[in-house]
């Protein structure tokens, strides 16, 4: 059954009492009630006439002679505590009928028995409605017992819904039944015509605590007086019921104190008075409940979880403490092999620094590259170059980039051909790529004396060409390395006298940038970006160009989320 049938279902659903029962709980509702025509329909139901006898005859009342009529009765006990009697005796009566399996009622009358007896000594305590409390307080929760009704099926979850705070319970109960008891049981009230008090009470006794205006409630109407007894009242019997008894303690002693200015000593001898209480009270009204605990075994009890929880938490800061030790000591260790690992990186590419006529530079974006180049001289004088970009990014990518750059330079050393070379290598990356992988590429060789290039692009950027005069911008030939395999491309010719070739990954391109006009603030930098930066930069030496445009990635790009490499061929 759903929330939307909580919703929908109309009042006539409900339960109401047999038409004896509702004429004498409506009479008792009359300005004008009579004693002796009270006594008379009373009289008429042998059930509550014995437990009315019996009731005002108990450590309850505390009456000194024994009371032996109806009539008696009724003048002992005075009318609105009959009435409200009579209205707790007609509630049981009506809802014990539908007998529901797997559920205790037993347990669940001891509880509203217990909500009952300390919302009537918080009636004492604040000088509030005494008999209303008692009679509100004890069917505050009949509303969860009509909703077991209707659905019998859930009734194993009421252990679990009674060992949680009572506020905890209520959310339980709107995700178990789709609404919660306060909303049924006022919906009961207001069939029966009970008065105005009690049914916005027990609607309210829950969401009144949630109002903004909660701070003004010693100035707020009887009902929502009478709400907050039996908010606190609930808190009262959840102590000797739910798991967290400190936590309600706690609890009820704040909101004692905020609502009514209760004293911690006034809260805890209250509580010290339920047990005994509960007992007598079942008595007298015929009904079954365990064993009563005391509060100082409550309060033994609560202390015990304390201190295990304390356990708990320092086990489990101990566990805690270790784990991050071990997990420091395997990043240590992780941290070494990265490190190993960023050398032989590096070690793969060559060191130029010395070389006439070539600068490179490789900025990883992670402790590893995807991003590589390589620049080596043939024993005919020729040189070899290249550079590339694996998909990906960290330890899978920086595998994949080695292996690249060691079949480009291994070939190379075996082969002159350009367009062989990449052949081969392409076959080689398709037949053993995973997981989709694939490089973009840019391989060529120089011949130092003629100024003679030849070049091949396969799905990387465009390099460029830049001499004093013009600009000649590379584009692919193909799709990047590791994707079709059998193709075979030829090299493009051009010279490189008196000119720089620029060769370079997207992680210039895409970076963003920081400074600029709001509307260039986070857009990316391009190709036409960087090509003013090199254009920027052409006549100065080639490591100082480098470092000019090191200056400006760190100056003018967001920080670096990929891998950036630059390559410059000088031709003068």
């Amino acid at each position: 059954m759903t929330g939307i049938f909580y919703r929908d279902f109309k009042p006539e659903n409900l339960p109401v009492p047999d038409g004896q029962v509702m004429q004498l709980i409506q009479y008792t509702l009359r300005d004008d009630a009579k004693i002796d025509k009270l006594t008379q329909l009373i009289s008429l139901n042998p059930a509550l006439t014995a437990q009315l006898l019996s009731l005002v005859n108990s450590p309850f009342f505390g009456f000194r002679e024994q009371i032996k009529t109806i009539s008696d009765a009724v003048t002992a006990m005075g009318l609105d505590s009959l009435r409200n009697l009579i209205l707790c005796f007609a509630v049981k009566e009506t809802l014990s009928k539908n007998d529901i399996p797997g559920f205790e009622i037993d347990l669940f009358w001891e509880d509203s028995i217990r909500r009952g007896v300390a919302a009537r000594q918080f009636g004492y305590l604040v000088n509030g409605p005494v008999e209303q409390a008692f009679t509100a307080g004890m069917l505050q929760d009949i509303g969860l017992l009509i909703l077991f009704s209707m659905e019998p099926s859930k009734a194993d979850r009421w252990p679990l819904l009674r060992s949680n705070l009572p506020g905890k319970r209520h959310e339980m109960e709107e995700k178990l039944f789709g609404t919660a008891h306060d909303r049924v049981g006022a919906l009961v009230f207001k069939k029966w015509n009970l008065p105005k008090s009690y049914t916005q009470a027990i609607g309210n006794h829950h969401s009144f605590f949630h109002r903004r205006d909660s701070k003004k409630f010693g100035q707020q109407e009887k009902q929502s007086v009478l709400a907050g007894m039996l908010h606190l009242a609930d808190l009262c019997n959840a102590i000797y019921t739910c798991h967290e008894k400190a936590t309600a303690l706690a609890d009820l002693k704040q909101k004692s104190k905020a609502l009514f200015g209760l004293a911690d000593d006034k809260v805890e001898s209250l509580l010290s008075l339920l047990p005994g209480q509960v007992e007598e009270t079942s008595r007298a009204l015929n009904l079954v409940v365990g064993s009563q605990i005391d509060f100082e075994m409550v309060m033994e009890q609560a202390n015990r979880k304390l201190i295990e929880d304390n356990i708990s938490y320092q086990e489990l800061t101990w566990k805690l403490q270790t784990s991050l030790k071990q997990r420091d000591e395997y990043a240590g260790k992780l941290a070494a092999e990265f490190d190993i690992a960023r050398e032989i990186q590096e070690h793969l590419q060559p060191d130029i620094e010395k070389i006439c006529g070539v600068a490179a530079i490789n900025m990883p974006a992670f402790h590893l590259s995807g991003d590589f180049y390589d620049y080596f001289i043939r024993k005919d004088n020729t040189i070899c170059f290249c550079i590339g970009d694996v998909s990906g990014k960290g330890t899978s990518a920086a595998l994949l980039m080695a292996k690249a750059i060691s079949l480009f330079r291994c070939l190379c050393k075996v082969m002159t051909d350009i367009s062989e070379v990449v052949h081969l290598m392409n076959d080689e990356l398709c037949e053993t790529a995973v997981r989709g992988m694939f490089v973009t590429f840019v391989g060529g060789c120089l011949n130092p004396e003629s100024h003679e290039l030849r070049l091949i692009n396969l799905g990387h950027l465009p390099p460029f060409i830049v001499s004093e005069k013009k600009i000649v911008k590379l584009e692919a030939q193909g799709p990047p390395l590791g994707v079709l395999s059998g193709i075979l491309y030829p090299a493009n010719k051009f010279t490189l006298k008196n000119s720089r070739l620029f060769l370079y990954t997207d992680g210039f391109t895409e970076g963003r940038l920081k400074i600029g006009s709001p509307k260039e603030l986070g857009k990316e930098l391009g190709i036409k970006g960087f090509l003013g930066w090199l254009l920027l930069s052409k006549k100065l030496p080639l490591d100082e160009q480098i470092a000019f445009i090191k200056e400006r990635c760190k100056t003018q790009l967001a920080p670096q989320s990929d891998d950036q490499t630059l390559m410059i061929l000088s031709g003068k």
